[in-house]
């Protein structure tokens, strides 16, 4: 099974990288999962057209049988640098029809505040089940990791909360169940 795992911020640091590194390497055995970076992608713009990176943006997600986001809160929101990547993704950008439609997608996130990302996590899906994307969202299995300064080593990246890693492996178990059943 390969998996993308977009790290849905384009900070320097994320604790959200950290989150994606850290399933990739967990789960290395279940699937073959990619971290990628939105960073180097430019802001979406209609009347532009979509640079080579747009492009490797949107293959990466076409090769993938399933897309992992996780997103940090930026004002009770995902943050612009995620908005835009989806826009390209989008059916009204040029030449995007079917990048996400029924694509199986897992939402998660953590932040530096109690609610774990529950806002952006939320606003996520609802871009995911908007009708210029269509993906296929995991229902349920909503993991919000709060206070990701306490649960990630920050030199390292590790995850270290024990309850945290067995809220992700359940809904990691879960979303490849999903992804298995949307390939039937």
């Amino acid at each position: 099974m390969k998996l993308l795992a977009i790290v849905g911020t384009n900070a320097d640091f994320s604790y959200n990288r950290f989150l994606d590194q850290f399933m990739a390497k967990r789960y290395k055995d279940q699937a073959e999962i990619e971290v990628y970076e939105i960073a180097d992608l430019p802001r979406f713009k209609k009347e532009a057209q979509p640079d080579s990176k747009v492009e490797e943006f949107k293959n990466k997600i076409r090769e993938a049988d399933g897309v992992i986001f996780a997103t940090p809160e930026y004002d009770h929101g995902i943050p612009s640098a995620l908005k835009s990547a989806m826009e390209w993704t989008g059916s009204h950008a040029q030449g995007n029809a079917d990048v996400m439609k029924m694509k199986p997608a897992m939402v998660l996130g953590t932040s530096y505040g109690i609610q774990g990302a529950s806002r952006a996590q939320e606003e996520m899906r609802e871009i995911l089940l908007s009708p210029d994307q269509s993906a296929n969202v995991l229902p349920g299995n909503e993991v919000l990791i709060g206070h990701a300064a306490d649960k990630f080593d920050k030199n390292t990246g590790d995850l270290l909360d024990q309850e945290t890693i067995h809220a992700i492996d359940l809904a990691f178990n879960n979303f490849v169940k999903f992804v298995e059943q949307a390939q039937k």
